[in-house]
């Protein structure tokens, strides 16, 4: 027996201007099912860029998670 279950997925990355070229330093997915449950994650890909600039990560964190909230499933 088939069982579809439908979810929204969301998906963001978070980068900075490093000589004039942007570059990716972390990544940001989320689901929500059709439940209206939330499933935040996130992963840092480049170490260095995210520790110089976890203001910016931060900002981009709670955009995201303020986006993801926002969404309601129907």
């Amino acid at each position: 027996m088939l069982s579809i279950q439908k979810s929204i997925n969301f998906s963001g990355t978070s980068s900075v201007e490093v000589n004039g070229e942007s570059k990716p330093f972390a990544y940001f997915n989320a689901n929500i099912g059709a439940d209206g449950k939330h499933n935040v994650n996130y992963s840092i890909q480049n170490e260095e860029l995210y520790k110089a600039n976890k203001d910016v990560f931060k900002a981009d964190r709670a955009e995201f998670e303020d986006t993801v909230d926002s969404y309601s499933v129907e």
